[in-house]
């Protein structure tokens, strides 16, 4: 099972649903940590099997990774978390064209950057501030609550929400600004379960691929909210 490291509370919640029955027919879980830019790699070259991620997709109901049997959980947007004072970034929200223009803390690859190609090109980086790449969310929380850059971290709006209200290590000062609608296209971040296509057609119902995929569909449709 591969997965990002915040996905890992619901898979956490999908093995509670499931180990009784696995352990009994000794079935061994085994979880490896994937990166969100290496995840189609992982899944198509076989080293998991199940893959917790997400992806860049346009907002509303069009079809999502068809390349993949996929299984919806979560859907947020994008926001900026920034140690910016209200003096020197004012706005509320932040338009296509003002962000060109914000001092930025940008992953260097992965679902973020995916974002930010969509919308300015895959040379993103000429048309951006950007003051920082970086690999880890938790060195970009690190570079902000240090003051070694003053900006503005693009991030999942929940991710954001966690690090000003300290379920992260954020920051005194540390604030979120909205994203405006000005955008095209419109984008969401949208999580959930990923397996090859077709593959768990070829097992039974009591195959251990499909214990846990059922396992994902109950507790995607349960709706109980996973915080950070």
């Amino acid at each position: 099972m591969g997965t990002t490291e915040f996905t890992l509370p619901f898979l956490a919640r999908v093995w509670e649903r499931v180990e009784p029955e696995l352990m009994a027919r000794e079935v061994e879980l085994k979880v490896v940590h994937v990166r969100t830019r290496d995840f189609r790699q992982r899944l198509d070259s076989n080293q998991v099997d199940l893959l917790c991620g997400g992806l860049a997709a346009p907002v509303g109901d069009g079809p999502l990774a068809p390349e993949y049997d996929f299984l919806e959980w979560h859907r947020e947007g994008l926001a900026l978390l920034t140690n910016l004072s209200v003096r020197e970034l004012p706005a509320r929200q932040v338009g296509v064209e003002r962000l060109r223009n914000l001092p930025l803390v940008i992953p260097s690859r992965g679902v973020i950057a995916d974002f930010v190609e969509r919308w300015y090109g895959t040379d993103f980086r000429t048309h951006l501030q950007v003051v920082a790449e970086i690999d880890d969310i938790y060195y970009g929380l690190a570079l902000l609550r240090s003051e070694m850059t003053r900006g503005c971290m693009l991030c999942a709006r929940s991710i954001g929400e966690a690090a000003v209200a300290g379920r992260l290590p954020g920051g005194e000062g540390f604030r979120l600004v909205e994203f405006a609608y000005d955008f095209d296209p419109m984008l969401q971040l949208v999580s959930g379960v990923f397996a090859r296509k077709g593959e768990r057609d070829t097992y039974d119902a009591s195959h251990p691929l499909n214990v846990l995929w059922e396992a994902f569909r109950e507790e995607a449709a349960s709706g109980r909210p996973i915080p950070l």
